[in-house]
């Protein structure tokens, strides 16, 4: 499949209400991996109960990472992270995070970012890379805090890349056009009210799923809504 606006707004259709799990980065390889739990609808049958998909960006040439904290929508200053390893042990701490939403992720216009501040963690690739095209990815999360508070968090993150491909989690690969239609069909059946997507048949796809993480996630969506 070629690259393309009609590419372009496949794969953001695919990514929206994804929740972000973890990023990976051999800076030898040039290879950025993005840990995701995708909204999937096969062609026959219920939901797939294992949702975790990697998103494995080949020809990286960098990576940039923003953390801060949220306090009530007003975001602090920019929380360090030294290495890749601190950003593991973040997502590690948390309790709840929400999907991504927003319906644009891939080449989006990054003149000055989106973020306009300094990056908390940032990683090249050993070699240049002609990469061509970026993906913007983020979470809104949170982790109990000193008490009964929480504290609350945005996380964004910006990867430069020459092209991409699907995997399991398990590695085995999923062609691109079956990651694609699987998403597309998810939303299609959403849009419909198909009885496959009711509130009862998410609830059920949800109870045991496979998950990258044993964070609490964004609620059922139910036709009619987003939640």
């Amino acid at each position: 499949m070629e690259w393309g606006q009609d590419l372009v707004d496949q794969l953001d259709l695919a990514l929206n209400e994804s929740q972000v799990c973890g990023l990976r980065f051999d800076a030898g390889a040039a290879e950025a991996r993005l840990l995701l739990e995708v909204l999937a609808l096969p062609e026959a049958g219920p939901i797939d109960r294992d949702p975790r998909r990697v998103l494995v960006l080949a020809g990286v040439s960098s990576i940039e990472v923003v953390l801060r904290a949220d306090r009530d929508g007003a975001l602090g200053p920019v929380l360090p992270l030294e290495s890749l390893d601190a950003l593991e042990r973040f997502f590690a701490s948390l309790g709840q995070a929400d999907a991504m939403y927003g319906w644009s992720f891939i080449d989006r216009d990054s003149a000055g970012e989106v973020w306009n501040v300094a990056a908390s963690l940032a990683a090249a690739s050993s070699e240049p890379q002609a990469a061509g095209h970026t993906l913007h990815w983020f979470i809104e999360c949170g982790r109990p805090g000193p008490g009964e508070d929480w504290e609350r968090f945005l996380v964004q993150g910006v990867i430069r890349f020459g092209s991409l491909r699907i995997e399991r989690a398990d590695g085995r690969p999923v062609p691109l056009e079956e990651f694609l239609a699987d998403a597309r069909r998810w939303w299609d059946a959403f849009e419909r009210r198909d009885a496959r997507l009711s509130a009862d048949a998410q609830r059920q796809a949800q109870a045991g799923a496979a998950s990258w993480r044993s964070w609490d996630g964004s609620s059922v969506m139910v036709p009619g809504r987003l939640s």
